[in-house]
C-alpha cells in the first residue's frame, strides 16, 4: 500500500509508562532525525488528553469548593474565638501587649489549626484510599477497550503535599480577618464586653 520495502513504523512497548519521556529522548538521540520521527503515546490520544483535561478542570473545581468551605468554617471558628476572648484580648491590650502581637497570636492559631487538620486529614485521606483500594472500583470500558476494569486509588507524595499545603494556606487565609479584627479593638470596650 505504501509502496516501500520496509516497515512505516514501529511500536516501542515500555513496562511503566513513566519512562516514555526518557525513553523517546533516548530514540530521538540514537535515530537519525530525517528518516525516523519519534511520537509518544500521549500525543496519538486525543481521547486521553482530553480525559485528562476534564479531570484536571474538575479537581480545580473540588479543590476551590474545598478552599472556600474551609476559610468559611475556620474564620467562623476563630471569629467565635475572638468573641469569647474579647476581655482577654483588652486585658492583654490594656497592660501593653502590642495590637501585632495580638494579630500574630490569631494567625498563628489558624496555621496550627490548618496543621494538626490537615496532619488529620492526610492520615484519614491514605487510610481510606487502601481500604477503597482493597475493595476496588469498578470501571466500565473504556472507547476502544471490551471489558471495564477495578480502579484504585494511588496516593503520591505531591498530591500529599498538595493536600496539607491547601489546608495550611486556607487557614492561614481564614485567620486574617478575624485577626485583623482582634487586634483593631478597642481596650475599653474590650474590657465592659462581658460586664
Amino acid at each position: 500500500l505504501m509502496r516501500v520495502n520496509s516497515a512505516t513504523s514501529w511500536v516501542v512497548v515500555l513496562d511503566q509508562w513513566q519512562r516514555t519521556d526518557p525513553a523517546v529522548e533516548l530514540l530521538e538521540r540514537s535515530l537519525p532525525p530525517s528518516d525516523f520521527e519519534v511520537v509518544p503515546w500521549h500525543a496519538l490520544s486525543d481521547f486521553y488528553n482530553k480525559t485528562v483535561e476534564l479531570f484536571k478542570k474538575q479537581v480545580h473545581v473540588v479543590r476551590a469548593s474545598i478552599g472556600l468551605i474551609i476559610i468559611l468554617t475556620i474564620s467562623n471558628t476563630l471569629t467565635m474565638a475572638v468573641l469569647e476572648r474579647t476581655t482577654e484580648i483588652g486585658t492583654s491590650l490594656a497592660i501593653g501587649m502590642r495590637r501585632n502581637t495580638i494579630i500574630q497570636m490569631f494567625i498563628l492559631e489558624g496555621g496550627l489549626i490548618g496543621m494538626v487538620g490537615g496532619s488529620i486529614g492526610l492520615v484519614c485521606g491514605y487510610i481510606l484510599s487502601l481500604v477503597i483500594s482493597a475493595i476496588g472500583i469498578p470501571m466500565p470500558p473504556a472507547p476502544g477497550m471490551a471489558h471495564g476494569y477495578i480502579a484504585g486509588i494511588i496516593v503520591s507524595p505531591e498530591l500529599a503535599m498538595d493536600a496539607f499545603v491547601l489546608a495550611i494556606v486556607t487557614t492561614l487565609l481564614a485567620s486574617a480577618f478575624p485577626a485583623w479584627k482582634a487586634g483593631r479593638m478597642n481596650v475599653v470596650d474590650a474590657l465592659r464586653y462581658s460586664q
